[in-house]
């Protein structure tokens, strides 16, 4: 129970870093490469304009995989695709950096926004030093 409450912690404090503004505290770790980041994003984000939920939690950690389901993303997700229709392309990319001050794991944050034929979808992922997914929001 204390992993999951330390993992949602620092999936909150990640997606308030990646809503914040970029600063040396949100700077990507050197432990990361940006091109991966934006690369292992694209790779979440084309597996949900699949449907193919079970794939993105293959990418998770085990607490990524714990806390929703594939049926609990199919519930979540697939209004948004059914509403925004076929998928155009990534307009906004911005990358950062997290820590946890009580582990001192490093953490790659990912906002990305995608246009489609309907409107337009945020992402929020969050990567751990594995290239693992400890998040995956949309908007």
């Amino acid at each position: 129970m204390m992993i999951k409450v330390g993992f949602l912690a620092v999936v909150i404090l990640l997606n308030m870093g990646l809503l914040g503004c970029q600063n040396k505290e949100t700077e990507l770790s050197d432990k990361f490469d940006e091109e991966t980041v934006k690369s292992e994003a694209m790779k979440a984000i084309e597996l949900f304009n699949e449907r193919d939920y079970e794939g993105i939690c293959e990418m998770g950690t085990e607490e990524f995989k714990e806390i929703l389901s594939v049926e609990g993303y199919q519930e979540q997700c697939d209004p948004f695709l059914d509403k925004r229709g076929a998928f155009k392309e990534i307009e906004k990319t911005v990358v950062m950096g997290s820590k946890d001050k009580k582990s001192g794991a490093d953490y790659a944050g990912i906002v990305m926004v995608g246009a489609y034929e309907d409107g337009k979808i945020q992402f929020s992922i969050g990567f751990d030093e594995d290239m693992k997914l400890i998040q995956f929001l949309i908007k």
